[in-house]
């Protein structure tokens, strides 16, 4: 993008929620770019997200948060047939230890009612069992939710984004928004470096810094603080006494927040903590967080093998903390002319995204921009799928293009040579060692990358041009980190 170059839209931020916003606004005739301060898609909360598709039945009856969640649930069956995102419905069980419990249970499908869920469903103990035999035999009675999912947090950012930019949609990495300005009809913004473009409108959907960016055009009446969460992934599953669906708790303590739930991959899910932190940056696990985790689970599933655990993750969402906890809502709004932010967009926030992305393309609308539908538009995007994965003819011809594909370096994930070399060449390509296993996996299995992480860092860096040791490892905020790679 030039310097001072005009444009129709800029979307700020290239999360969950600011990619889908660009793909919504990619099927439009218009000249539209995202400025992300990070150097690949979904590199803040994002890339720290449970993989959840909520029912919609925890968020307030009416709120924003939980009209969005339901609405953007019921499109996720076709999103992912057009992005070809790995993504099942599996179903969710809320369970219930007390009489109290089962009251909260209540509590919530009326929630959900109102919301707009017509299918949940209160059950008893021996119900909930016979639907999850490993669920505890303390559990007297659950709130079943058919709609619930589970998703690739990783491949749903990439694909929207992909999917934007295939339609015309410019990206620009690096580019960290310092300044904003109205001047002359157009809004100016100026990055960190220097750099600067115009546009008639913006979308703010730059998550921890969407507040202060919002305090540039409008008094923002909202105070936003970093809320850390804590998770931990056991090892794939055994098919035969898998856990299968979402299991949260109606807890009498402050347990509640804590679940249990598969992967698309097989893997299994544990958490989250919720705990105030000082600075966004701060997205480090704690042994207590840990340790409430495999708790909480244990009282949920009790024979859960904590030896079966191979990492720990920890992500920081943006609180809302100057309104009361029951009267928090998401934040879609027009903050000045043409100029539309989203404040603390927290959990459920990616269920929500593709309906949060029709209202911001809608406020746009209603301030005055032209929406031009394309004729062109192709909301398909093709994934891209691993060799191991694809059946033998498709490995043959691979094979004869190109033998590297037959050097499996991730045997965790089934992961070969061919395949980092071919992602390294897609549009939006990964510009880091964690930028790549979100894409393929490598170095998130069982190993932790213990045996195809150098072999990793070699293949990028010949695609990259550099020496091994300097393929960045991964990213904070807009700056990369490194990691020696013997």
């Amino acid at each position: 993008m030039k310097n001072e170059q005009v444009l129709d839209v800029c979307v700020i931020g290239a999360g969950v929620l600011g990619c889908a916003i660009a793909r919504e606004l990619s099927r439009y005739r218009l000249d539209a770019a995202v400025l992300e301060r990070a150097h690949d898609v979904g590199e803040g909360s994002s890339k720290a997200n449970s993989g959840l598709i909520h029912a919609g039945f925890h968020p307030r009856g009416g709120s924003l948060k939980g009209t969005s969640c339901v609405q953007g649930n019921a499109m996720y069956d076709e999103l992912c047939r057009q992005l070809q995102v790995p993504f099942q419905r599996c179903g969710g069980i809320m369970a219930a230890f007390s009489e109290q419990g089962v009251e909260k249970l209540c509590e919530k499908a009326e929630r959900g009612r109102i919301n707009g869920i017509d299918c949940l469903e209160i059950v008893d103990g021996n119900q909930a069992r016979a639907m999850e035999p490993r669920l505890s035999k303390h559990v007297v009675g659950a709130l079943i939710a058919p709609t619930t999912g589970i998703i690739s947090p990783f491949q749903l950012v990439l694909a929207c984004a992909q999917n934007a930019h295939a339609n015309g949609t410019a990206f620009e990495f690096g580019w960290e928004v310092e300044r904003i300005e109205w001047i002359d009809g157009h809004w100016r913004l100026t990055a960190a470096d220097g750099r600067s473009c115009r546009t008639k409108a913006v979308v703010n959907a730059a998550g921890d810094m969407a507040a202060p960016l919002e305090t540039q055009v409008a008094r923002c009446s909202y105070a936003v603080r970093p809320r850390l969460g804590e998770w931990v992934v056991f090892d794939k599953q055994n098919p035969a006494d898998a856990i299968r669906h979402v299991i949260y708790q109606a807890a009498d303590t402050d347990e509640g927040g804590v679940l249990v739930a598969p992967t698309v991959d097989g893997n299994l899910l544990v958490g989250p903590t919720s705990r105030n932190v000082r600075d966004f940056k701060e997205a480090a696990s704690s042994a207590e967080g840990i340790a409430k985790v495999l708790r909480v689970g244990k009282k949920v599933i009790p024979d859960l093998d904590e030896s079966k655990a191979i990492c720990s993750f920890a992500g920081v969402r943006t609180n809302i903390v100057n309104v009361p906890k029951e009267l928090k809502d998401f934040v879609v709004r027009v903050s000045a002319p043409r100029f539309v932010s989203t404040l603390g967009i927290k959990n459920p926030g990616m269920t929500s995204s593709p309906a949060l992305a029709k209202r911001a393309v809608d406020l746009l609308r209603a301030e005055g921009m032209k929406l031009e539908p394309r004729n062109d538009f192709d909301p398909v995007r093709e994934r891209y799928v691993p060799f191991l994965q694809r059946d033998a003819g498709e490995q043959a011809r691979l094979l004869q293009h190109d033998p590297r594909y037959a050097n499996v370096i991730c045997r965790c994930e089934g992961i070969t040579e061919g395949d980092v070399r071919a992602v390294m060449r897609e549009p939006l390509p990964p510009s880091s060692i964690t930028g790549l296993k979100h894409r393929l996996r490598c170095t998130m299995g069982r190993c932790q990358g213990g045996f195809c992480l150098p072999h990793v860092a070699d293949i990028m860096a010949d695609e990259m041009g550099c020496a091994p040791h300097d393929v960045p490892y991964a990213q904070d905020g807009g700056r990369f980190v490194k990691r020696t790679v013997k």
